[in-house]
């Protein structure tokens, strides 16, 4: 029986603390994202989904992250980035992810970030570019903070590479629901 035990114990493993993961309810739905089924990001992603445009300079870093996409209609593919941060950092996150836009923006001519707007949809919120093909190409980024969150949603065309500010910003507006 002590051995049993014993065996038991050596093949599970002693308790290992890992940090708890992001839940579905955090995560959009189908149903928010135009029927689509949510599934994983493609590997080869170019664009970061928590992003750090001056990479010289330190951001946040999440206790816990997930992603999903999703094609949206027949133009869009969405991507969604909820991270999970202790303290305020989600709000420090926000705070950097500003000031880096404005420290380390392109301005629309050349590749790399462009903001947008700031704070259009309630404070810690940002709209901002993600600028290719030295700027006649684009992704569309809002990042929100929520409590001890940030969520990320990115949208793309693949396409005509024009991504839609305006479905950023409604996903966006859903997905920082579901964290409240």
């Amino acid at each position: 029986m002590v051995s049993a035990l014993v065996g038991l114990l050596a093949a599970t493993g002693p308790a290992v603390a890992h940090p708890r993961g992001i839940a579905d309810r955090f995560m959009l739905q189908a149903d928010e994202l135009g029927g689509a089924t949510p599934g994983p990001v493609e590997e080869g992603l170019v664009w970061p989904l928590l992003p750090q445009p001056c990479t010289d300079r330190p951001i946040p870093q999440p206790t816990a992250t997930r992603t999903q996409a999703a094609d949206y209609n027949t133009r869009f593919r969405v991507y969604q980035n909820v991270s999970r941060f202790r303290g305020d950092g989600a709000q420090q996150y926000l705070t950097e992810l500003k000031a880096q836009l404005a420290d380390c923006g392109v301005g629309g001519g050349d590749n790399g970030f462009d903001p947008v707007a700031e704070d259009h949809l309630g404070p810690d919120s940002v709209l901002f570019l993600g600028n290719y093909d030295l700027g006649d190409r684009w992704v569309a980024y809002v990042a929100a903070a929520v409590d001890r969150h940030v969520v990320v949603i990115m949208v793309s065309d693949p396409s005509l590479g024009a991504g839609d500010p305006t479905l950023a910003n409604g996903l966006a507006q859903a997905a920082m629901a579901r964290l409240r």
